[in-house]
């Protein structure tokens, strides 16, 4: 799995900037008053981090797929990463989904951002570690 490491890295933290950029877009533009059709951006930002991810995982080898399963004993940091994305993408879609029946409320919003911040940082040691900063 060594091999993929900087694919699967590189894939993360494209989406996790995705995230965080479209999560604090949507806190500062809509302001204290999202409407039901803001939901949709929110939908948007989703399939944007979304679409990059699944487009890499397809094109694995089919035996670098088989082995991802491997990935949180091998590589704790990296599944950790992706485990705060996925929650960051959780609360965005929460908040879609409650934006689209009941608009008024940015709480779900909100706790993306912490998560977002950690998988940032944990991302820019991995890039400061590595020796492959921008």
């Amino acid at each position: 799995m060594s091999g993929y490491d900087t694919r699967l890295w590189r894939v993360l933290d494209r989406a996790l900037l995705i995230l965080a950029v479209g999560t604090l877009g949507l806190l500062v533009g809509l302001g204290d008053s999202p409407r039901r059709a803001d939901s949709v951006l929110g939908l948007l930002i989703l399939a944007a981090a979304v679409l990059p991810i699944a487009v890499t995982v397809g094109r694995l080898p089919s035996h670098a797929r088989a082995r991802l399963r491997e990935l949180p004993r091998r590589r704790r940091l990296l599944t950790v990463t992706a485990f705060l994305a996925a929650c960051a993408a959780m609360c965005i879609a929460l908040w879609s989904l409650h934006n689209a029946l009941a608009p008024g409320t940015l709480a779900p919003l909100a706790l993306a951002v912490p998560a977002l911040a950690v998988a940032g940082v944990a991302t820019l040691g991995v890039r400061l570690a590595s020796g492959r900063g921008r």
